[in-house]
């Protein structure tokens, strides 16, 4: 295969094998590596992230006979085009397109291409992130799936993204300035994502919903709309898939339904959409308020259950992104905002019961119930707040 370049090292991710920035040429004064100080970006904790990016264009390569086209503009090190190729491409007819405006990065995508054998699949350009968008739509590129997976904020390569998608296509965001999104910073939130919010003590689950109704707000606005596939905060950063559909009655009933006001309460955590009231129902205590927000599904619960049940079978993928999967796949069959049971258990003075026996006492009587993929102290269910108060009152003796 060759030897890497000088401040480079072998990195085995996948199937693929590729040339990385060596981490301990580029470490912290607390000896951490840092990403962001290589040539070239590559940071080995996103991992999961490219597993479960990699696993979803599996899944969605079988619903076309056609070439499947897949781009990626800021591919960095290609570590996420040349695991698609090589774990998806060879038996569903990949084309991958991946970019990137640094020369350094080019010429390590055109090593790591070679050195995985997939010139066939893979095609690198030298280009800016929505310059490649737009001109492989000019020149008739039917785009399948896009993934921007930047360096902060999605926010200014959305536009790009929304517009170039085909029909029914998918686009992936990642969204590493989660501070602003859980509403840190709520001037930058309202500038950059039209968001009015602050921080809560679900600003998680909110910080998801924020980027959904940025990336709605965005397809409206061309008459498509959107439908959530995966959605979750994992680590430092979110993470949304959403499939793009067009039409302008579809659209205009999204814009109704699926974006609302919500409050959330200073003192229990409780979350309701504003037109319950400002007050807390539960604790009566006052509320903060966050929209627009993307009130609808976030998840496509049999698409997630069959990521799950797939990636469980492939050795080469990350223990931590299965448990990951299997996690998410629970908790896409309800697909609601965290409660918080340390919260509630104040607000009743009991001691903070086992999380999985809140869920078990749910069950029981005939709630679904699952674990929160954020909080570790959360569960989350369908189920009234007062069946949820009277499980939490059980479980805590």
């Amino acid at each position: 295969m060759g030897v890497c370049p000088e401040n480079f090292t072998e990195v085995l991710e996948g199937l693929a094998r590729i040339c990385a920035p060596d981490p301990q040429k580029f470490l912290r004064q607390d000896g951490t590596f840092e990403p962001s100080w290589a040539p070239v970006f590559y940071n080995p904790r996103m991992v999961e992230n490219r597993d479960i990016a990699v696993e979803l264009i599996d899944y969605l390569a079988t619903e076309t006979t056609r070439e499947f086209v897949v781009v990626d503009p800021l591919a960095a090190t290609g570590i996420r085009g040349i695991r698609t190729a090589l774990e998806v491409g060879r038996t569903k007819g990949l084309k991958i397109y991946m970019g990137d405006i640094s020369d350094e990065a080019v010429e390590l995508m055109k090593i790591n291409v070679i050195r995985n054998g997939v010139e066939d699949m893979v095609t690198v350009e030298k280009s800016d992130a929505n310059e490649l968008l737009y001109r492989l739509r000019r020149t008739g590129s039917s785009i399948n799936y896009i993934d921007i997976d930047p360096f902060g904020s999605p926010v200014p390569f959305a536009t790009a993204a929304i517009y170039t998608i085909s029909k029914g296509g998918v686009v992936a965001f990642t969204a590493t300035d989660l501070a602003v999104l859980e509403g840190k910073y709520r001037n930058k939130l309202l500038r950059r994502y039209g968001v009015a919010g602050t921080p809560s003590h679900v600003s998680k689950d909110i910080a998801v919903r924020i980027l959904l109704s940025y990336i709605a707000r965005l397809a409206f606005s061309i008459d498509r709309y959107i439908e959530p596939i995966l959605s979750y905060v994992y680590k430092h950063y979110a993470r949304v898939y959403v499939r793009v559909l067009k039409g302008a009655s579809k659209t205009e009933e999204q814009m109704r339904q699926c974006l609302k006001p919500i409050r959330i309460c200073v003192r229990c955590g409780l979350s309701f959409l504003e037109e319950q009231g400002v007050l807390c129902p539960l604790c009566g205590s006052q509320t903060i308020r966050i929209e627009p927000l993307w009130v609808c599904r976030t998840t496509h619960r049999d698409i997630i259950k069959n990521l799950a049940e797939k990636a469980s079978r492939k050795p080469w993928i990350a223990k931590t992104t299965k448990s990951l999967l299997d996690l998410l796949s629970k908790y896409a069959e309800i697909d609601a905002i965290t409660i918080r049971l340390s919260l509630l258990a104040r607000i009743l003075r009991v001691n903070t019961p086992p999380k999985d026996k809140v869920i078990e006492c749910l069950r029981g009587i005939g709630h679904k119930a699952s674990r929160s993929p954020t909080y570790a102290d959360g569960i989350v269910t369908c189920a009234p707040i007062q069946d949820v108060l009277q499980c939490v009152k059980l479980s805590s003796t």
